[in-house]
């Protein structure tokens, strides 16, 4: 039984053959052990402890009480200890046949020594680690492992093989991926038994459970050994299972090697080393014919998304119909800093599959690299860069770059998320923290200046109505139109107004920003066969405007383009030319950006994190298991987006304006070349 990780109280039991009252007032004095009979068998040490020093060293730093009984006791004995020595009188008391030693208050009068520990959980998993690892080498034996007041978190049934103890500690999955070994040798002579797992399995983390003459100890030379074995057959930064008894001749081991006695040395250790690897190898060569792999590619029942694909070209007739294709969902990937990653890969591919979407190029081109050959939208694109207004906007650009930080940022290597706009980017030798948000939103901007009347859109399958989308827009919080402070304003009027705005400047949206609106005629309403009212004119939209050049729509979040449609009727001067063609990429930028931000919702609030700390420091779950499952956490999923939206922003070779590394855009939070030579000196 395990308390706070065994500083407040650790008890052991055990059902042996218990402690005879007339060694109990010397039990815990030092030089005081049973293993010994005469002087020459410290010769030949083949037991676990030798010397009598761990019960007078604990009885020196915590409070230890035995409870004891042998066969021929009638009652218990119970004993208390303190810097060695008992306190009081062996007092009788009811129990069974064993040991009962009760250590509580660890290191109550050394609180440096205490403050050196981890914290409760990291020590409550290491006693958990050691039993189960027994357990493991004694499966005759059974063993269980509970938290003080809380549910057992290891029990082992005596007389079970190896294997099954394996399979209930570890699981079943790592049990049906392990084979049996033996060695034996006269020469030097030594006996090596166990199980390792076959070339199916692996870990992020190597484990070798390495018992030495039935002591638990540790070797560096073993270990790499096993690790030499499997480096060829398993994946880079994957490991092994491996659990080893070795049984070598007492007089060739030493076991002082390390003030703990878990590392040990002994003789021969490079002939035994090649010996075991050469039976590993054999076992894995025999494993490795029979290997299964894990597709990448899910199967088509599940695990697959419909992605639109555009099959017209930019010139034909709207008539043209729209198929839809099964693509593999890009969720196991293998990455690479150097390379680029599989989920660019298929996006790509799907882009070249036919998807309109424009790319980050200083021409009207797809992404798959293939020239528009619309002779109207290459006409608008030349048009565009000879607007002085343009020029003024690009020049004003210039001007606030930092051609340093420019060249940093856009070589940067996404590190990982903060929250849903704040990243992690290595910018050269220095650690950066920075807002992707404002990043993003910067780079849409430039974009959209540089390739004004070029840049790509996204075709949608079926038109949109105008109207609709106004209507939600204006019902968004951040559209700042509310019905009780604008109640002299007609919300289906002013949706109307909208729409009619947008439908004049439909040529202009059109030929310089991809964003096409199509006009129609609507019959009215009529009664009696005389209709009430004219036709009307009503705005469908049929393309959205593609400023970061993304290849295809795969995470993204459309649910801000009505707000941004609102935007662009509401905070544009349309009665300047230079400010009317900031203000649209200033709003196309904004909902570019939203594309692939996620939502503010898979933040994990700090208000969370504090409650879930507080819980755990007060005890309120039963294991480690458990406080683990409730603790608050994104899914990398839900954050995948920023990958992506850093990607594009990467290849969108802005120039980045100075004052982004002084107003907290970017921050540069440490320098790793120095972060390194401390880590060296540590």
């Amino acid at each position: 039984m395990v308390k706070c990780g065994g500083l407040k109280m650790l008890r052991i039991e055990d059902g042996g053959h218990g402690i005879r009252a007339d060694d109990l007032p010397i039990l815990c004095e030092r030089f005081t052990t049973s293993k010994l009979q005469k002087y020459e068998d410290l010769l030949s040490i083949g037991t676990f402890g030798f010397r009598g020093e761990a019960l007078a060293s604990i009885s020196h730093v915590a409070h230890v009480t035995v409870t004891t009984m042998t066969s021929t006791d009638t009652c218990a004995n119970l004993a208390t200890y303190s810097e060695g020595k008992l306190q009081g009188q062996v007092r009788p008391c009811a129990g069974t046949p064993g040991t009962t030693l009760v250590v509580e208050n660890m290191f109550y009068n050394n609180p440096t020594r205490r403050q050196a520990l981890g914290k409760e959980s990291i020590e409550h998993s290491k006693v958990l680690e050691v039993v189960q690892r027994y357990a493991i080498h004694y499966p005759n034996v059974g063993f269980t492992c509970r938290k003080y007041n809380g549910s057992f978190e290891l029990t082992t049934l005596g007389g079970s093989s190896p294997s099954e103890v394996i399979a209930t500690i570890w699981g079943q999955n790592l049990a049906q991926e392990l084979f049996a070994f033996d060695v034996k040798s006269e020469e030097p002579r030594f006996s090596c038994r166990g199980f390792a797992s076959n070339p199916n399995y692996s870990s992020r983390v190597s484990t070798l459970i390495l018992f030495i003459n039935n002591r638990l100890v540790e070797s560096a030379s073993l270990k790499r050994a096993v690790e030499a074995v499997y480096q060829p057959v398993l994946p880079r930064h994957q490991h092994p299972w491996v659990y080893l008894a070795l049984d070598v001749d007492p007089t060739t081991i030493d076991v002082n090697v390390h003030p703990t006695k878990m590392e040990v040395q002994f003789l021969h250790e490079e002939t035994i080393s090649q010996r075991l690897q050469e039976t590993l190898a054999s076992q894995l060569r025999s494993a490795g014919s029979a290997r299964s792999f894990a597709s990448v590619l899910p199967s088509p029942a599940r695990g697959t998304f419909t992605l639109p694909v555009e099959t017209k070209d930019v010139n034909t007739s709207d008539k043209d119909k729209v198929e839809r294709r099964q693509v593999p969902n890009p969720t196991r990937v293998r990455t690479d800093h150097r390379q680029m990653s599989l989920e660019t890969i298929f996006r790509e591919s799907q882009a070249s599959q036919g998807m309109q979407i424009g790319a980050g190029a200083d021409a009207p081109t797809t992404q798959a690299g293939f020239e528009v050959v619309d002779s109207d939208r290459m006409a608008a694109f030349e048009e565009a860069q000879q607007l002085t207004s343009v020029e003024e906007l690009r020049k004003a650009v210039d001007l606030a770059c930092d051609e340093k930080f420019s060249t940093l940022l856009n070589q940067s290597i996404y590190v990982g998320p903060v929250n849903h706009e704040l990243v992690l980017l290595q910018c050269g030798a220095s650690l950066c923290l920075a807002n992707l948000a404002i990043l993003a939103r910067e780079c849409a901007y430039q974009r959209l200046l540089r390739l004004i009347g070029g840049f790509g859109c996204m075709t949608l399958e079926e038109p949109l109505p105008l109207s609709d989308l106004m209507k939600l827009g204006l019902r968004d919080p951040q559209s700042g139109y509310d019905e009780n402070l604008h109640a002299h304003e007609d919300m289906v009027s002013l949706e109307r107004r909208f729409e009619m705005l947008l439908l004049e400047k439909a040529d202009l949206l059109r030929e310089y920003f991809m964003l096409e609106i199509e006009e129609v005629k609507v019959e009215s309403e009529e009664t009696n066969g005389v209709s009430s009212q004219p036709r009307q004119r009503r705005g469908f939209l049929k393309s959205i405007p593609n400023g970061l050049g993304l290849s295809s729509d795969v995470g993204c979040c459309f649910d801000s383009f009505p707000l941004c449609l609102v935007r662009l009727c509401s905070e544009v001067d349309w009665s300047d030319e230079k400010s009317c063609l900031d203000g649209i990429c200033q709003v196309i930028a904004d909902f570019c950006a939203d594309l692939l931000l996620p939502s503010p919702s898979v933040d994990i609030s700090r208000a969370a994190t504090d409650a879930w700390n507080a819980a755990v420091a007060a005890g309120e779950f039963e294991d480690v298991a458990a406080a683990a499952t409730k603790r608050p956490r994104t899914s990398p999923q839900e954050l995948q987006g920023l990958r992506w939206l850093h990607e594009a922003v990467r290849k969108g070779l802005c120039k980045w304006p100075t004052n982004f590394t002084k107003d907290g855009t970017v921050l540069d939070l440490v320098s790793l070349d120095q972060l390194y030579k401390i880590f060296e000196r540590c």
